[in-house]
């Protein structure tokens, strides 16, 4: 076969594969994102606990700066959120066990590629998958008062 009739199959091959690869770095990108808001969350669950933990007959007064330390990162609520919208999706719950100190924590994440996702599932699977604009996180701390 001569070179000249094959002029355009480079071209052809580079917008066949440039799409999957730029949805590989996406979604690369998406799951960075989503351990870094994990470990964020964790890591802001597990002070609050430790806070919370330090004196039991303060409980009532300081569970609000617990719930500033778990959307703000500090004590007053000045801050920028830790997380995207963090000032309305962090739902805390704190709670006094007797002995222990329980801190739950969800985050409501967006996705930077969710309708795009949720299509593409959908379609290679047939309408059986169907994956979200959204994905919850949870994380937990229980700590032992120190009194």
């Amino acid at each position: 076969m001569k070179i000249y009739k094959q002029k355009g199959a480079s071209v052809l091959e580079f917008t066949i594969t440039i799409p999957v690869l730029l949805m590989f770095l996406i979604l690369v990108s998406e799951v960075g994102i989503l351990f870094y808001t994990l470990g964020t969350l964790s890591k802001t669950t597990q002070g609050a606990a430790r806070y919370m933990s330090e004196v039991k007959a303060e409980f009532a007064t300081r569970k609000p700066i617990a719930e500033s330390l778990l959307k703000y990162g500090n004590v007053s609520n000045t801050a920028p959120p830790l997380l995207p919208g963090g000032d309305t999706k962090v739902l805390s719950v704190i709670t006094d066990t007797g002995t222990h100190v329980s801190v739950v924590v969800s985050y409501q994440h967006d996705l930077i590629m969710g309708p795009v996702l949720g299509a593409f599932t959908s379609l290679s699977t047939l309408g059986s998958v169907s994956f979200g604009n959204t994905f919850n996180m949870r994380a937990s701390s229980i700590m032992r008062f120190a009194q």
